[in-house]
């Protein structure tokens, strides 16, 4: 594994200790809440293992956070890197985390800056970026989370796919592809989406996405996440 795809997941994993402490579960607990096992819930909490798609929804509402949560605040290896460990030491404060990431920003050379509250442009090298499970990326296309909606942009690699079950969650979901195939699978219907070609369709239908072609597929994708 890379180590900036390895520090992804340990950012991934160290996020999801500290909430899942902070919520006072066992990781049986939670793995029962999320519908997964206990020995993959612990591999991705250690960071030898990324979530699905459909876990990463699964495990946000069990610990009733928005999937932006797992989100690293800077898309650049090194602050990446820093920011699990300060996690996993536990001995910051979460303003004392933000201003940390905030002055490595600042002064690392070529690094975009932090955005700003209000800041309405995203540079591309400054994407919050994850790694998912199976060659998914997401990249948050939002200076800072919103709180009804999640504007990404994803990518699937060949052969990927959102997870082995279904997903359904709360919200509704709105993707145009941009390049390469997408398989998008609601319920007991298939729908193949080529470049240029969009969908629209409730989260809570259960669904999946997979690209089952040769090339690289890229989309933009939006979830609302409407009351």
């Amino acid at each position: 594994m890379p180590e900036i795809t390895r520090n992804h997941a340990r950012i991934i994993g160290n996020k999801l200790r500290a909430i899942r402490r902070q919520r006072h579960m066992t990781l049986r607990e939670l793995a029962g809440s999320a519908e997964m096992s206990a020995s993959m819930l612990s591999q991705i909490e250690t960071g030898k293992s990324y979530p699905s798609v459909r876990s990463i929804y699964s495990i946000a509402a069990a610990l009733d956070v928005p999937v932006d949560y797992f989100f690293p605040d800077q898309e650049n290896g090194d602050s990446i890197a820093a920011e699990a460990e300060m996690v996993a030491s536990s001995e910051l404060t979460a303003s004392e985390m933000r201003e940390a990431q905030v002055g490595r920003a600042m002064n690392t050379p070529g690094a975009s800056p932090a955005p700003r509250q209000g800041e309405p442009v995203v540079h591309a090298d400054a994407r919050p970026t994850i790694e998912l499970r199976g060659g998914v990326t997401w990249a948050r296309l939002t200076a800072l989370p919103e709180s009804d909606a999640d504007f990404l942009e994803i990518t699937y690699a060949p052969g990927a796919s959102s997870g082995v079950n279904m997903s359904h969650h709360e919200g509704r979901e709105f993707g145009l592809v941009l390049e390469g195939e997408l398989v998008v699978e609601l319920g007991f219907e298939f729908y193949t989406l080529r470049c240029g070609d969009s969908i629209i369709f409730d989260s809570t239908k259960p669904h999946r996405l997979a690209n089952k072609g040769s090339q690289p597929m890229r989309a933009l994708w939006v979830v609302w996440n409407h009351a």
